[in-house]
């Protein structure tokens, strides 16, 4: 049993009664209760994406709209806030959809540039991991307890903060903030150019390799999405149609082609502007 998520496709009529919506559509995919067979899919399943970053960009102007959807209570009741500019979910028309490959090169590029300047301007810094030795040291952990860190002070939390406060680091990661404040790029998910050790996750990259991964970071498309004909569709599978009993059996034609990320993305992009999209977490 895993961890997946999906875009779940509800017509505008759905407003106002979402949570009951979103369960009469996933209600024939629910393992052991729903159609059966390739239908068992998932057992448990929460709205959440904003939270998370995971979900959308609210469409500049309405981050405040109230039609926006937002993550719904944790098991325990706790809430779980949207981050800045993100949403679980809402009325097409009301969601960013503008974040491109094209883009996003451009961006992973300027990050990448403003550490090779700032590198040429700053000490070369010391690595995350002599810090964390450094304060094992400090800390009097014994060797052979290193990884058996009970009854002692966490090392990490000091060691951090030490190797951020390095002029290289600190520099960089307050231009990164500015580039992407003013880039808009949580509309690629808020873990895009996200980089807890600049060293190791920039530094250590060529240009290439830096621009290739953040190029296909979370955000740049919708894999999985149960669209508005009650077609399940995941990534790189066959569509399964709800309104049929099986995959052998279903005369009809899906209404996303199997093959890649943007396929799903594109299907998205196309409902109407009052066609709810709703960001789900599920466990299948």
């Amino acid at each position: 049993m895993a961890g997946m998520r999906i875009v779940v496709c509800l017509p505008g009529s759905a407003a106002g009664r979402v949570d009951a919506a979103v369960a009469e559509a996933m209600a024939p995919f629910e393992r052991e209760k729903g159609l059966g067979g390739e239908f068992d899919i998932w057992d448990h399943y929460r709205i959440c994406g904003g939270g998370g970053g995971f979900g959308f960009a609210a469409l500049a102007g309405f981050e405040s709209d109230p039609r926006l959807l937002h993550d719904r209570p944790r098991h325990d009741g706790t809430s779980e806030p949207s981050l800045p500019g993100m949403c679980a979910g809402g009325p097409r028309g009301l969601l960013d959809f503008s974040a491109t490959c094209a883009e996003s090169v451009v961006l992973a590029g300027r990050a990448w540039d403003m550490w090779a300047e700032l590198s040429g301007r700053h000490p070369a810094p010391e690595s995350l991991e002599s810090f964390v030795e450094r304060s094992k040291a400090e800390m009097g952990v014994p060797p052979f307890l290193q990884f058996r860190m009970e009854g002692y002070p966490d090392p990490w939390t000091p060691a951090y903060e030490r190797y951020l406060a390095q002029p290289l680091i600190r520099t960089y990661l307050s231009a990164l903030d500015e580039l992407k404040g003013a880039a808009r790029s949580h509309r690629y998910g808020t873990h895009f150019l996200d980089c807890f050790d600049p060293l190791r996750m920039v530094g250590d990259h060529s240009r290439e390799d830096f621009i290739r991964h953040h190029s296909r970071i979370d955000g740049m498309g919708f894999g999985n999405v149960l669209t508005l004909e009650g077609w399940w569709y995941e990534f790189g599978e066959e569509g399964l149609h709800s309104a049929c009993g099986g995959r052998t059996v279903c005369p009809h034609t899906p209404d996303i082609a199997p093959g890649t990320l943007s396929a799903g993305q594109r299907y998205l992009e196309g409902v109407p502007d009052d066609a709810l999209l709703v960001y789900l977490r599920l466990h299948v």
